[in-house]
């Protein structure tokens, strides 16, 4: 549970600053900030993904609330237009707590009035309840919904399209302004109003800091009163479904207990609990099939994404069959060798991608580890992993390709292949075309899992021959790969061995360390792990470029062209912990040290219940500076930061869950 002090509360700039999230596992959400300002287009009550877990629409914005004591009227809600805020609610809340659902208190006098939003699990339907803990006498509240109606990455504005009146039933109020979209039900036990009417110039800040638009147009049909006295409760339903929960004050009770089931019961680290519960919000369990959204508020399911947090978000919390399904869907979607990069909410895949495919061979490995699900392995993982291993040994899409030493060699003009993916119009700002670090050493994981694999199903020559390959990339990499001018690993070196490699310190380094079958001799593994200590470890992640390089930037703001300048130049990432703690762990267990190693990855998350409450609220954010005081940026939740912490916590941290050994 997260309770935010009562100066945050009740501070417009700080309130504002912290964004909620709730979802239904179909890739909907509901989310905000605790004042309720709108900061982003991505906000709202009702967004709906309308072919689960994709295609988000902002269906309902908000609801503005106001309350009536005898002649007495006092707006709850708060929002911004261009160089004003209005009304000013914010001036009554007095309380807001995570519970792990969203809950608001407001003080007006004597009355104090509680507020709960919660998803129905599997259906875009919204739930908000309203309860009145005290009053002298009973209110009135007037509920009025707010329509946007359209795609989540674009604003609407007023048109003479719209359909405004909503068509009234008993208790019901049905809004379909536009016959693309679906109709939305808002049903109360109230009386409904109608006053339909556009109101203008809503202004989303976080946008207008990003350098976009950031005006919109919203409508209202009207409003519902709601009559309550003292210690009673009634709701609002908000929903794009044709049937609407049958008892809905039921919901949130039933929300709030299948979320506190998420967390094992033997669990005594609260930050471990905690993130079984952020981990929650980007499983799109009830999408056929099931898919991992890789950050609220704005992406979709990415390929690597989603395989890099993969034990996290499903082995962790032995989440079996679901992680089974997400591996399958992957496999099907396969081609020429490849995984896709991301499937868009238009539609259709991208596969511009090089180690997406290869995190598919640490996934496979950790789920037949964690599950010994030998006839997934034999009739869907392995045939998998050999197509991948061939393709990419005889070259596929974008120049990937094995050279003549063995090791992965990727990239065209204008194409970003890896992780560190920023483009800006034709600017790919860290192109790292020739054999990246991190790609070579998931290539020789790949084979030694390969090799494991083979041997285990019995196929003694093949387990032979991916041994032997492996064997021959580790021996190129040892060459090819040490810097020891910097004690350092390059981060890319060209195909031709002749021709210089990127000296730039970069934290893609760690994974020749931190992946399984002893890529580099030990003494070059304490070098990688010290030197990614002193120059890219900050709290809260690590750096993505040494200060000490010229090209480093340490702020991460601005237009797309300076964010994006700035995204893999020295930004940190959370997620990047993931891989830190992995190889202090796994280097230090060659040096039969495990214990101090263990003590200093549970030391590398002391700070995690602050980050939970600073930016999005039970989540860790996406990205933050890399200089202090590594103000938090980008998605407010996303998926690998907060899988890889539970990961990291749980495994390296604590040693628990089957070693991943080759």
């Amino acid at each position: 549970m997260i309770t935010l002090p009562t100066p945050v509360v009740t501070s417009m700039e700080e309130a504002t600053a912290r964004e909620w999230v709730v979802t239904n596992g179909l890739g909907g959400y509901a989310a905000g900030t605790v004042s309720g300002v709108a900061t982003r287009r991505y906000h709202g009550l009702l967004v709906a993904a309308r072919t689960p877990p994709r295609g988000r629409q902002v269906l309902v914005s908000h609801l503005d609330e106001t309350v009536a004591l005898g002649e007495h009227q006092t707006d709850l809600s708060v929002h911004a237009f261009p160089g004003t805020l209005h009304p000013r609610g914010d001036r009554h809340l007095v309380a807001f707590s995570l519970d792990p659902l969203p809950v608001w208190r407001w003080r007006i006098g004597e009355v104090l009035l509680e507020r709960t939003v919660c998803m129905v699990h599997g259906q875009n339907t919204t739930v908000v309840r309203y309860t009145l803990v005290d009053a002298p006498s009973a209110i009135a509240l007037r509920v009025q919904p707010f329509g946007a109606f359209r795609d989540f990455h674009h604003h609407a504005r007023e048109n003479g399209a719209a359909r405004l009146r909503a068509e009234l039933r008993p208790g019901r109020a049905v809004l379909r302004p536009y016959d693309d979209y679906p109709a939305v039900t808002v049903a109360a036990p109230g009386v409904f109003t109608e006053e339909p009417q556009w109101w203008r110039n809503f202004s989303h800040a976080l946008e207008a800091e990003r350098g976009l638009d950031h005006l919109e147009d919203l409508f209202t049909p009207g409003y519902f009163t709601l009559c309550l006295g003292r210690g009673e409760s009634s709701w609002v339903v908000l929903s794009s479904e044709p049937d609407l929960p049958p008892e809905p004050l039921r919901c949130e009770p039933s929300a709030r207990a299948r979320l506190q089931a998420l967390v094992p019961p033997d669990t005594r680290d609260p930050r471990v609990a905690a993130l079984h519960l952020a981990v929650d919000a980007y499983r799109a369990e009830c999408a056929s099939p099931p898919a991992l959204l890789a950050g609220h508020p704005w992406f979709e399911d990415w390929g690597r994404d989603t395989l890099i947090a993969f034990t996290g978000a499903y082995l962790v919390p032995r989440r079996f069959e679901e992680g089974r399904a997400v591996l399958a869907a992957f496999a099907q979607a396969m081609d020429r060798g490849m995984l896709p990069n991301r499937f868009p909410d238009a539609g259709g895949a991208d596969y511009n991608t090089v180690d997406a495919s290869l995190w598919f061979f640490h996934a496979a490995r950790r789920y037949v580890h964690y599950t010994q699900d030998h006839a997934f392995l034999r009739d869907v993982l392995y045939p998998s992993l050999r197509e991948i291993e061939r393709w990419y040994r005889q070259g596929t899409r974008y120049g990937i390709h094995a050279t003549r030493e063995g090791l992965i060699a990727a990239g065209e003009r204008g194409v970003q292949l890896t992780w560190m993916d920023a483009k800006v119009g034709d600017w790919v700002v860290t192109p790292r075309h020739g054999c990246p670090v991190e790609i070579n050493a998931l290539w020789h994981a790949g084979l030694k899992t390969l090799a494991h694999f083979a041997a285990r199903l019995g196929h003694d020559g093949d387990a032979g021959a991916y041994q032997f390959s492996a064997e021959g990339v580790r021996e190129a990499f040892r060459a090819r790969f040490w810097n020891p001018s910097r004690g350092y690993l390059y981060d890319v070196v060209p195909e031709d061995p002749g021709a210089p490699g990127d000296g730039s310190v970069r934290p893609n380094a760690l994974y020749a360390v931190a992946l399984p079958g002893e890529l580099l001799p030990p003494e070059q593994e304490a070098a990688v792990v010290s030197r990614a200590r002193s120059d890219l470890l900050v709290p809260f992640g690590l750096r993505t470029l040494s200060p000490d390089d010229t090209a480093y930037k340490g702020h991460y703001r601005g237009d797309p062209l300076s964010r994006d300048g700035a995204y893999h130049q020295g930004t940190a990432w959370p997620f990047l912990l993931g891989v830190y703690a992995s190889a202090v762990v796994r280097h230090a267990a060659r040096e039969d040290r495990l214990e101090p190693a263990r003590h200093e990855v549970l030391a590398l998350y002391e700070w995690l219940p602050v980050a939970l409450e600073t930016f999005g609220l039970g989540h860790l954010p996406e990205v933050l500076d890399g200089d202090p005081p590594h103000r938090f940026g980008g998605c407010f939740a996303q998926a690998w930061s907060d899988c890889e912490a539970l990961r990291a916590i749980v495994e390296d941290g604590y040693g628990r869950g089957p070693p991943d050994t080759l």
